[in-house]
């Protein structure tokens, strides 16, 4: 019977450095695979990004909405006049001071013209004695109208007598209108309101001498302001003019009265240009009840614009500013195209454009200074993951 001789503890010991030198090459190799693999997927996206550089899109949209607009304004009162005497006097009574609400009509002040008044009872007695010397030419033609018709008196006679009856009543008729006008004047000593409002300025005080008419060494009496509906005054831009019309409504803000804004329309417009700042003068009208807006103040006047035809936006940051103009990047099959553009309105963001493009087009944002005409990009639409000709559409 033969008996297996046991092995060594050499053997043994050669035997586990085996097993472990082949388990560590083991081990190696399937760590240092994926590696090679993900080095050599790295160099050939390295490859096609050198190849073709990513670029991001965005696409041309037509824009049909309204446009919002906020421009500086002035407010005045709807009506606003200076007040000048109609004659001269003296200022005997001032029912009014600057603050004083007044309504059509009320008696503002009223002025002392003692010469005035005396050329009226002058002009008054030149009446009555015209009145006496018409009623004697009267009497006088009537007799002398009897003489004739016995054939005592002359037609020449007759018609001479009839001429100075026509004098006198014309004298008459003069004196009395002579009487009314002065008497004209004198109303006009009690100063009127032409219309409801308040008084914001004062410039006489009591026996102050007053000059008729608004000569320029006049001055006014008192100013007065309505301002129960104010008027706003401001300059639309000319790329607004053509769509701005009576009737559109506005919002006035001034930042004095809070954050609320006050509705308000648009009256009516100049209809014409300012050649000098390429304006439209517009007047918007607003009720103001409470009193919160004073006139000659600052405010800001917010509306929209309504839409024309449509017109073309693209974002301000696709624009690329050389020496030659200003351009896009239009990228068509995945090939950049520079193409030169004419803008128009600038809406912060974004920019509306004239010529150049077309709706649909794919432009570049935040394109590099290295982007060339002809070269070939891997396009990506912004915020999306799409790629090459889809990202063109």
């Amino acid at each position: 019977m033969i008996v297996a001789s046991r092995p060594s503890r050499r053997q043994q010991g050669r035997v586990l450095v085996v097993v472990l030198a082949v388990l560590f090459l083991g081990l190696l190799v399937a760590g240092a695979l994926p590696r090679l693999a993900q080095s050599k997927a790295r160099e050939a996206e390295r490859g096609q990004v050198n190849a073709a550089p990513t670029v991001f899109t965005e696409t041309v949209r037509a824009d049909t909405t309204s446009t919002p607009l906020e421009l500086p304004a002035s407010v005045t009162g709807l009506h606003e006049t200076p007040i000048f005497a109609r004659a001269n006097g003296f200022v005997r009574s001032l029912r009014v001071d600057i603050g004083s609400t007044v309504r059509a009509g009320d008696t503002l002040l009223v002025l002392d013209m003692p010469e005035v008044r005396e050329q009226a009872r002058q002009a008054t007695a030149v009446v009555e004695q015209a009145e006496a010397g018409a009623a004697l030419a009267a009497t006088t033609l009537k007799r002398w109208q009897s003489l004739a018709q016995q054939g005592v008196v002359t037609p020449q006679e007759l018609d001479e007598r009839q001429a100075q009856a026509n004098v006198a009543d014309a004298a008459l008729r003069g004196a009395r209108a002579n009487v009314a006008s002065l008497r004209e004047v004198l109303r006009f000593g009690a100063v009127l309101a032409p219309f409801a409002g308040v008084v914001s300025a004062r410039t006489v005080d009591l026996g102050a001498l007053v000059v008729a008419g608004a000569a320029a060494a006049a001055r006014p009496l008192l100013t007065l302001i309505q301002t129960d509906t104010l008027r706003v005054m401001l300059q639309v831009p000319q790329s607004a003019a053509s769509r701005v019309r009576a009737g559109l409504p506005v919002r006035v803000m001034v930042r004095e009265t809070g954050d609320s804004a006050i509705a308000g329309v648009v009256a009516r417009t100049a209809g014409a240009i300012d050649p000098a700042t390429r304006t439209l003068l517009t007047e918007v009208h607003v009720i103001n009840r409470t009193r919160r807006l004073l006139p000659g103040m600052f405010a800001q006047v917010a509306f929209i614009v309504p839409v024309g035809a449509p017109t073309l936006r693209i974002p301000a940051i696709a624009l690329i500013v050389r020496g030659e103009g200003t351009l896009v990047a239009r990228v068509q099959d995945n090939v950049v195209q520079l193409v030169p553009v004419t803008l128009g309105r600038d809406f912060g963001t974004s920019v509306e454009v004239l010529d150049g493009v077309a709706a649909g087009d794919a432009l570049v944002v935040n394109p590099v200074e290295s982007l060339s005409d002809g070269l070939r990009v891997r396009a990506m639409a912004r915020g999306a993951g799409k790629t090459g000709s889809d990202a063109a559409r």
